[in-house]
């Protein structure tokens, strides 16, 4: 008798296992890298959106110490929008409704691709620990003279 290690399943489901199995490996690296690209989509955004926002109020010509509450999202005191003419003023509520918008926007974009790419990983992961159930090996002894089989426990 010798040791050996032998599938534990048939030729068919073995490579229905293979099949499970490579393709979730993919599926996780696909997702793991989707998870980093919405992350750095999303710091982009914000950057980009900072830049429109101060490009406009620079053009209504917003004194600078405003467009810096605006642009970081701090409340602009009543005090400093009193000494703004009216169309001013109308630049900056508009620049902070856009600013709230934007963020909420790219917030739900976030959840919404980073949800699916935890989906994609964790069902590709499932498939795989399917797979890798499916190709596993057993420890068997088998006769060298007649080729029975027995379990090596």
């Amino acid at each position: 008798m010798i040791k050996r290690k032998r599938f534990r399943m048939s030729g068919p489901v073995l490579v229905i296992g293979f099949i499970l199995l490579i393709p979730s490996v993919l599926g996780m690296l696909f997702g793991i890298l989707m998870l980093v690209l919405t992350s750095a989509a999303g710091t982009q955004t914000s950057a980009s959106s900072a830049r429109d926002i101060r490009a406009r109020l620079v053009a209504q010509e917003v004194p600078e110490s405003v467009i810096a509450e605006v642009v970081s999202s701090k409340p602009v005191e009543n005090a400093e929008l009193v000494s703004l003419t009216s169309q001013q003023r109308s630049a900056v509520h508009d620049a902070q409704l856009s600013a709230s918008a934007q963020k909420v926007g790219a917030g739900a974009a976030t959840v919404v691709a980073g949800g699916f790419s935890l989906f994609v990983i964790v069902m590709s992961f499932l498939g795989g620990l399917l797979g890798w159930l499916l190709v596993m090996r057993k420890r068997v002894l088998q006769c060298v003279r007649c080729g029975a089989i027995v379990p090596a426990s």
